[in-house]
């Protein structure tokens, strides 16, 4: 009896696999009925004609940065796939909304889909090293170098090389929001009797190469409010 039985089972596993194998169905994944248990075709397969986008519809990316176009499919009623023609706007270094249009020509006539593309400025933008040559301001020092890290939370960048001649390792933390900059009111130590006050706002161009900030600041004697105020205007260029 026990013989019997594994015989029986194996039977069974081995009729199961052989019909497994020589399931029919629609095995072209383009198909609107297509079948993930079948393993050949036969012929049955549907197909809906148009186009469609391999990916998302929107897509969201920094300024400077690479666009990967991953293209759009057509099928038409007999299951072909017509060629499929693009013509794509986006230009990555200069924010800006884009539209990436995909055309076929199907049996039926022409058809087409659109892809978005947003590119805007993010905190990555703002990361690296910048470079003034115009620091000419006459009682504020910030070095011509700046290098941006990440900040400790979202929308905020931070350094610590603005003031290395005066004040090394200051902490300067930036807010950010697109193109915009916001260096909120802080103090650096300017020498042992001597404090400086000051804030700055800036935006970045376009292209993502220069930022303009304009800092307000007050040196002032150490615990005391008299002081000497001013503003000065710095454009800093990426260098890398």
């Amino acid at each position: 009896m026990r013989s019997f039985s594994f015989k029986t089972i194996s039977l069974s596993i081995l009729l199961t696999s052989i019909f497994a194998c020589t399931e029919k169905g629609c095995t072209n994944p383009y198909a609107s009925n297509y079948s993930l248990s079948a393993k050949k075709n036969d012929g049955s397969c549907i197909y809906s004609p148009g186009i469609k986008l391999i990916g998302d519809s929107i897509l969201h990316l920094p300024v400077g940065s690479n666009f990967i176009d991953e293209g759009a499919i057509a099928i038409d009623s007999d299951g072909s796939k017509p060629e499929v023609s693009v013509i794509n706007t986006v230009n990555t270094a200069k924010k800006g909304t884009y539209t990436v249009q995909y055309k076929a020509q199907l049996n039926a006539g022409e058809v087409s889909v659109n892809r978005k593309v947003e590119v805007a400025f993010e905190r990555a933008n703002w990361l690296g090293t910048w470079k003034t040559t115009n620091n000419i301001c006459s009682t504020f020092f910030p070095d011509s170098t700046v290098s941006f890290v990440v900040g400790d939370q979202d929308g905020l960048i931070q350094t610590t090389d603005l003031f290395d001649q005066y004040s090394p390792n200051a902490k300067i933390v930036a807010n950010i929001f697109q193109q915009q900059i916001s260096i909120p009111q802080q103090y650096i130590q300017v020498s042992n009797m001597f404090l400086s006050k000051f804030s700055a706002v800036g935006e970045m161009n376009d292209a993502g190469t220069i930022i303009k900030l304009t800092f307000t600041y007050k040196n002032q004697v150490s615990n005391s409010a008299f002081g000497i105020p001013g503003t000065c205007v710095l454009k800093y260029t990426k260098v890398e």
